[in-house]
């Protein structure tokens, strides 16, 4: 999971294996896979660096 921020100010955490898509419009909108959408304040290179950190947790990678 990450931790984002909404533009109301709540942070909330997000399943990465729910995320559909994102874009800038200009803040970052969130699609999950059940069609909501979260606006959050991170940009979304942010949010993608945290969807690696997250997945580079999760699996072991050798060289």
């Amino acid at each position: 999971m990450i931790k984002v921020t909404r533009i109301s100010g709540e942070e909330i955490y997000l399943n990465v294996l729910q995320i559909e898509s994102m874009e800038t419009i200009p803040e970052t909108k969130i699609k999950m896979m059940n069609g909501y959408y979260v606006l959050v304040k991170e940009p979304a290179d942010s949010v993608l660096g945290q969807i690696r950190e997250f997945m580079h947790s999760c699996v072991i990678f050798e060289d």
